[in-house]
């Protein structure tokens, strides 16, 4: 059949040009709605991000106010711990340990204050920063939701060129169709009339011819069935281009809004790159601001750093200062005596009810003056006839006095002149010169007596000492009697070397040493500070004074011992380095007291710990029970003991062997850092010096005997703050080996220095030359009773 004419170009070339039109317009705004869509998908991270900023810095600022409120109640601790360490200031280390937490306390006050000043610029910053990201917010939420509408009109859109495109080539197609059909119509029409014009003649034809015709007949039917069905699909198609031009009137006004839109759009997108340009520039500033804030941040958290290590250095301080304050306090303010609390007992205190009295003390060595006490003259006589009373015996009533005056004792000595001429007579007899201690001195021994007794038995400084005489009549200034007792050094430097010789023949010996403080040691570019040692035996006691601490100063106490001598000390380095030296001559025995006192130390400010020592103490304690028990059996002057001292040796060395098991059990289980490793550690080291009393029951197990000793010293040391020089010094130290010897064998230490002195003054003002009957382990036993202590 005929091919359709194509359609003219002119008339598609409209509808081809408005579709590539709206074809570039809408992949325009595509592409517009995308990068508006990944500027709004950049302020969403921008956002998240911020969020996530703002948490992490109220989280740190939580932080960081956390941090500032403990360190605020620290230094309010370390204030208090300062306030309440200020009674503790009596030596130097205290003042020194006060001084540096002032300090410190100082430094913790500037870095609270420069902490509270960060922190406030960072809540400003963070209230700042809060603000801005709230309003970025919003605007985030704005241009999400106008992107949102701006894809959904791009949808639409995209819809209605769709359409448009499905309609243009629809108009096409049905434009080819009818200029089709219509020329199939004229086509057949031309054949209908050539059938018709040949219909006529058909019974002329030929058989041949007539079969043509009807195969001919039958296309035409099937030709005329083809019309019949394109007329139908023209009508269709005529319906179909008039719906088609509906719709094209349709598109036309939807185009004519879609145009619209696209120029509200483009005035949108331009409103839109003016914020964005803002919203950027806004993000510019947002950034430097949180490049700023971690800059900060990593400042912050450097002073954090700095401040967690200054924290911890301070936990440490403080532990460390409130276990010294536990047992400074404990030694100014606690119990004396470290001895166990016992249970009360239901016996009240004092003189019981019903039980007879002693009576009052006799005195029978007290000088008795009597004094008589008559009534008035008038109350004698009868007050109505005047006869006189007669005698009627007497009452006594006694009353103990002490009358303490200075006098002065004025010695006359008469001159007598030979009357005859005999030349073997002298011319002239007279009394011999008084004995003084001192040539041409104005004091005699009674004076000096005094001031010995009080100055070194009784600790009174030598002010205190001129006070008293002052009171008594005889004023003397301290600084005579410093220059006398000076003179007086050269009587007791005999005594003091005959009790070191006496103590280094003791098998059994107690040392010990304390601070003592010589002023003129500061004039030389020293610290003043030097050290009193005590050596105690079981008769003598002798002290020295020594600038050192060292082996040196131990060897001129101890260093003279003859044999083998056990010393009863402390864990002090010296004395082992002194038994080092000696070479066995020594026999160091360690003090439990002190391994006892580790504990109490040990668990002093750590309520975690007081079990642990509780425990500790209670075992030291069976070892004390089973040593006393052992003791009261013990008979040094027998070859060989009885069944119960052996029972009782027996269990003290199986309490000593399991105390020590039980040590190595214990640190089995600890860190090298515990702080009960020390005390433990510190027992099984010394274990050999701290079982030396269980093969020689005469050795004690502690050495308080010679901190006993030193407590008059110290006291004396308190109270007149040591020596002004150093031959002060060792008078002091000779003085109270003298004065500690004779009262630790209950001699009379008053009439003990009178009856010196004037043996003394009676030799020329020398010592005597025989010293056994001024020793107590020498003296007779009828001197010793003539010089015994009252009472």
């Amino acid at each position: 059949g005929p091919q359709p004419k194509a359609v003219p170009a002119g008339e598609r070339r409209d509808y081809r040009l408005l579709y590539e039109r709206e074809v570039a317009r809408a992949g325009e705004a595509e592409s517009r709605a995308k990068a508006a869509e990944a500027r709004a998908e950049e302020f969403r991270c921008a956002e998240v991000r911020t969020r996530f900023e703002s948490a992490s810095w109220k989280h740190r600022y939580e932080l960081s106010r956390r941090k500032l409120t403990r360190v605020v109640e620290q230094t309010k601790a370390i204030r208090g711990t300062g306030n309440n360490a200020q009674s503790l200031q009596g030596s130097q280390y205290q003042k020194d340990t006060i001084k540096s937490l002032r300090t410190e306390r100082g430094e913790l006050r500037k870095e609270v204050t420069r902490l509270k000043r960060e922190l406030a610029g960072v809540e400003k910053r963070l209230a700042m920063q809060t603000e801005r990201s709230e309003t970025r917010q919003a605007v985030i939420q704005r241009q999400h939701n106008h992107g949102a509408w701006l894809r959904s009109q791009l949808r639409l859109f995209r819809d209605q060129s769709d359409t448009v495109v499905r309609l243009s080539e629809q108009v096409t197609e049905m434009r080819w169709h009818l200029k089709a059909s219509e020329a199939r119509k004229a086509t057949l029409k031309e054949r209908i009339v050539k059938l018709r014009a040949t219909g006529a003649t058909l019974s002329k034809l030929p058989s041949d011819a007539v079969a043509q015709l009807r195969t001919a007949l039958r296309r035409s039917r099937r030709q005329k069935t083809t019309i019949k069905s394109l007329y139908k699909d023209n009508a269709r198609l005529r319906r179909a281009a008039r719906v088609s031009a509906t719709r094209k009137e349709t598109l036309e006004v939807e185009l004519a809004r879609v145009r619209t839109i696209n120029k509200t759009l483009s005035k949108t997108r331009s409103d839109e790159a003016a914020q964005l340009r803002k919203t950027l520039r806004r993000s510019r500033r947002q950034k430097t601001t949180i490049k700023w804030l971690r800059t900060a941040n990593v400042r912050l958290r450097r002073t954090v750093r700095i401040s967690q290590s200054r924290k911890e250095a301070l936990n440490a301080e403080l532990a460390k200062v409130r276990a010294s304050r536990a047992v400074l306090s404990k030694w100014l303010y606690g119990r004396g005596s470290e001895q166990r609390d016992k249970p009360r007992s239901a016996r009240r205190r004092g003189q019981q009810p019903g039980a007879p009295g002693h009576g009052r003390t006799p005195r029978p060595g007290l000088e008795e003056r009597i004094e008589i006490h008559q009534p008035p003259a008038e109350a004698c006589v009868c007050g109505r006839c005047g006869t006189p009373y007669v005698a009627n015996g007497e009452r006594s009533t006694t009353i103990v006095e002490i009358d303490v005056k200075a006098h002065t004792r004025r010695i006359v000595r008469p001159r007598w002149r030979r009357r005859c001429d005999c030349a073997d007579s002298p011319p002239d007899v007279i009394a011999a010169t008084p004995d003084r201690v001192f040539a041409r001195a104005a004091y005699g021994t009674t004076v000096w007596t005094h001031v010995l007794f009080e100055r070194y038995l009784c600790n009174r400084p030598l002010n205190g000492v001129a006070m008293s005489l002052s009171h008594q009549g005889l004023p003397i200034s301290a600084g005579t009697l410093a220059r006398g007792l000076a003179r007086l050094a050269p009587l007791f430097q005999r005594l003091a070397l005959a009790m070191l010789e006496h103590q280094n023949e003791a098998a059994v010996r107690h040392g010990d040493e304390t601070g003592w403080r010589i002023q003129a040691l500061r004039q030389a570019g020293r610290s003043g500070r030097a050290w009193l040692w005590v050596s105690v035996t079981e008769h003598a006691v002798y002290f020295h004074i020594d600038p050192s601490r060292s082996a040196e100063a131990a060897l001129k106490v101890f260093g003279g011992a003859v044999g083998v001598q056990v010393l009863v000390v402390d864990r002090y380095s010296t004395y082992k380095k002194l038994a080092r030296v000696l070479e066995g001559r020594v026999i160091l025995a360690w003090c439990w007291a002190h391994q006892r006192r580790d504990y109490i130390d040990c668990a002093a400010g750590q309520v975690e710990l007081s079990e642990w020592c509780r425990a500790w103490l209670g075992r030291i304690a069976a070892i004390y029970r089973l040593n006393k028990t052992r003791l009261s059996h013990y008979e040094s002057s027998a070859e060989r003991q009885n069944e119960a001292f052996d029972t009782a040796q027996r269990a003290l060395e199986t309490e000593v062997k399991g105390l020590f098991a039980t040590v190595e059990r214990e640190l089995a289980g600890l860190d090298d850092t515990a702080p009960e490793a020390g005390p433990l550690r510190s027992l099984l080291k010394h274990r050999d010096g701290l079982s030396v009393f269980l093969e020689r029951p005469e050795v004690p197990m502690d050495n308080n005997f010679a901190e006993r000793t030193l407590r008059s010293a110290v006291i004396g040391r308190r109270l007149s703050f040591g020596s002004d020089s150093e031959a002060g010094a060792r008078f002091t130290a000779m003085m109270y080996s003298v004065v500690g010897t004779l009262a630790l064998n209950g001699l009379n230490v008053r009439a003990w220095l009178h009856e010196w002195l004037n043996a003394c003054a009676a030799n020329g003002g020398r010592a005597p030359p025989d010293l056994s009957e001024w020793l107590p382990w020498s003296m007779s036993q009828a001197r010793r009773r003539t010089l015994m202590a009252p009472g």
